[in-house]
């Protein structure tokens, strides 16, 4: 598997080109995509290229440099076609910036809405106007606000100006976020890369992507039988599939593209029957014991909620008998000792970068370790004064900066060492008040975390996965890492501005309530409700005990795990499914997860890793065959569904 990775790393490596294309391509091409996003996403509704911790707005665009640019390049004269170092610069580049529009477009939304669904029932303006900080809304502008909407008359501009402030606060927090993130993704790669040794299924797969070897600028890889074998069975099924857009009668192939659930009883969650292509290909490069631990950890997770519900000690914790609360005590300690099993490494970057004594050497990172110390450093302190100004206490801030990082830092490891294509963080900075005692949290505080929990995302963290994966595929750059390290932050910034405007634009000329979108019309507005109903149920909190229980029980159970795994050789499974599996991303994930296990242990036993090698193709081929369907689908969907599309590609 080492021999492996090293012959597919060797393959990025850059020639003597100069990185200035690669670097242009990267950049236009990521900012366009994300001033695309909005349209396709609310006016569209054709297939997300936001959903998914390997979005379609990432592999769509690259698989076409792959497939149809650079073989058209080859064309016209040798030598010109794009490397592949450079595919790969295009690749990290975008997939940090990837999910810029799903975090911003729900935050946009709810700074956008306290003064234009205020009413006189849902106590808004007695409750949340004299707590949310004029700089964190939209001012109360009337028809100006209103027309962003119910969409902008024909006689009127676009009032850019009542959007300058909020924006461009929260623009400067996301955008401290993520410089955060890509800073700290390059202090850690050294402690994932070569001591802990994580997969990183994403980055296998996207080096095995960008292969330019083979005739006329076509990857090598297409020679191979398997490879078209595996492209054919998605993109047979989902073009199949396209034919119900204009039939209803058609008869479909559901397999890769619905989901079956079956229940059961009453008292379980139910059962989803569901593959997906993407899920298993990704899946085929991760550890046979992770792929264990998360549909064992659910089998076992969904007796465990049928039990509690049975039993009737739910009451407080959900409807998941408190798994959830358990993922969250398991998550801490899953976060807490991969920090603590780094210390030696943490401590070494942080004294390099506060003396003039140099130990590690950092040329090909991201960027130097002072650099990168302090630009998170300089994030962690922004958001933190951002949140106290916001209204929040400063210790309380400080504890949810403080684990905002340690939950993204978690997350971002379970993906580099899983490969969920769909997958949900336990914890995210804020959820970290949830285990705050009764009646602990002011008004102000209250109002803050609730207007934060506009950062949800989906539970995916944002840009750390992000940062992580490009401090990995950045290092066999060489001495172009710092400047893909450059363009990187750079090209995200842009991105956030370019995302922002395109949003609001799209909204004043189409109305945002005539987006039908989840975000604007009912996540925006709970945040304020949850403002309200906080308040004034101070002094009534209930089940805490329940709650701190489950959660407490999660953190030693996740503990144990941890130790046995360390303590016996022959211990069979890793604790990192305790903190996945309840949520709905992973549970309609655990059919495709189960069946690559099988597969994975079947073929490692009858062939060993010579048979493993040679099915590489295969779910190569899956992930072009697939992809490349869901892009016919959205030209479909262009042409002759405009506004009334399909979304083949969900899981969040």
């Amino acid at each position: 598997m080492q021999e492996h990775r090293e012959q597919i790393q060797h393959r990025a490596e850059p020639t003597r080109r100069s990185s200035i294309r690669s670097i242009a391509i990267a950049s236009s091409l990521t900012v366009a995509i994300n001033a695309i996003i909005p349209y396709t996403h609310h006016y569209m509704h054709t297939i997300s290229l936001v959903e998914g911790m390997m979005p379609m707005g990432v592999l769509m665009p690259f698989l076409l440099l792959v497939f149809v640019v650079n073989p058209i390049l080859k064309a016209f004269g040798k030598g010109i076609q794009l490397e592949p170092w450079e595919l790969v610069v295009v690749f990290t580049v975008s997939y940090v910036s990837s999910h810029i529009n799903e975090m911003l477009g729900r935050v946009l939304a709810t700074y956008a809405v306290m003064h234009y669904m205020a009413t006189p029932e849902n106590l808004w303006a007695e409750y949340a106007y004299g707590l949310v900080q004029p700089w964190m809304a939209v001012e109360d502008a009337g028809d100006r606000l209103a027309w962003f909407y119910e969409g902008l008359p024909k006689t009127e501009t676009v009032p850019w100006h009542i959007w300058l402030r909020p924006t461009f606060w929260w623009l400067s927090f996301l955008g401290a976020i993520g410089v955060g993130c890509v800073a700290f993704g390059t202090i850690i790669r050294r402690q994932w890369v070569e001591q802990e040794r994580l997969n990183f299924p994403f980055a296998t797969v996207a080096e095995e992507l960008a292969e330019t070897a083979g005739p006329r600028g076509f990857p090598q890889y297409m020679r191979e039988p398997l490879f078209w074998v595996g492209f054919a069975i998605p993109a047979f099924i989902v073009l199949w599939y396209i034919g119900g857009y204009f039939n209803p009668g058609w008869p479909s192939i559901f397999i890769g593209i619905e989901n079956r659930s079956i229940r059961l009883g009453r008292y379980v969650p139910a059962l989803h029957g569901r593959i997906n292509f993407l899920i298993m290909a990704f899946a085929y490069f991760t550890d046979l014991q992770v792929l264990l631990s998360i549909w064992v950890f659910w089998v076992i997770t969904w007796i465990q909620i049928g039990v509690t519900n049975r039993i009737g000690v739910v009451e407080g914790v959900g409807d998941f008998g408190g798994a959830m609360q358990q993922a969250l005590g398991g998550f801490i300690v899953f976060c807490v000792w991969g920090l603590w099993s780094a210390r030696d490494h943490l401590k070494e970057v942080f004294r390099q970068a506060f003396s003039k004594e140099k130990t590690l050497d950092d040329s090909n990172e991201l960027m130097s370790y002072r650099t990168a110390v302090f630009l998170f450093l300089g994030a962690f302190g922004y958001m933190l004064l951002w949140m106290t100004k916001g209204g929040m206490n400063p210790l309380i801030a400080f504890f949810v900066v403080l684990f905002w990082f340690v939950f993204y830092i978690g997350f971002a490891k379970v993906i580099a060492m899983t490969g969920l294509v769909f997958a949900e963080s336990p914890g995210l900075g804020i959820k970290i008040l949830s285990i705050a005692p009764p009646d602990s949290l002011g008004p102000g505080t209250i109002a803050v975390r609730q207007v934060l929990g506009s950062c949800y995302q989906n539970g995916k963290c944002f840009a750390m996965p992000g940062g992580a994966l490009a401090a990995r595929m950045g290092e066999p750059l060489g001495k172009r890492g710092r400047t893909l390290g450059g363009t990187i932050v750079a090209t995200f910034l842009l991105s956030l501005v370019a995302a922002a405007v395109s949003t609001i634009w799209l909204g004043y000329q189409d109305g945002a309530f005539n987006f039908g979108s989840y975000m604007f019309r009912v996540a925006a507005p709970r945040y304020y409700d949850g403002i309200v109903s906080s308040i004034r149920d101070i002094g009534k909190e209930t089940h805490y005990g329940t709650r701190m229980a489950f959660t407490v029980w999660g953190a030693l159970v996740v503990g144990v795990m941890t130790f046995c795994q360390y303590r016996f050789t022959w211990w069979p499974i890793h604790p990192i499914g305790c903190t996945l599996v309840p949520f709905h991303s992973t549970r309609t994930a655990i059919l495709s997860v189960f069946l690559t296990w099988v597969a994975k242990v079947i073929i490692l036993r009858v062939g060993g890793i010579s048979l493993y090698r040679r099915g590489i193709p295969l779910v190569i081929g899956c992930v072009v065959g697939y992809t490349f369907a869901l892009m016919i689908s959205m030209v479909v969907d262009l042409i002759w569904f405009p506004g009334q599309g399909h979304n083949l590609f969900w899981g969040d």
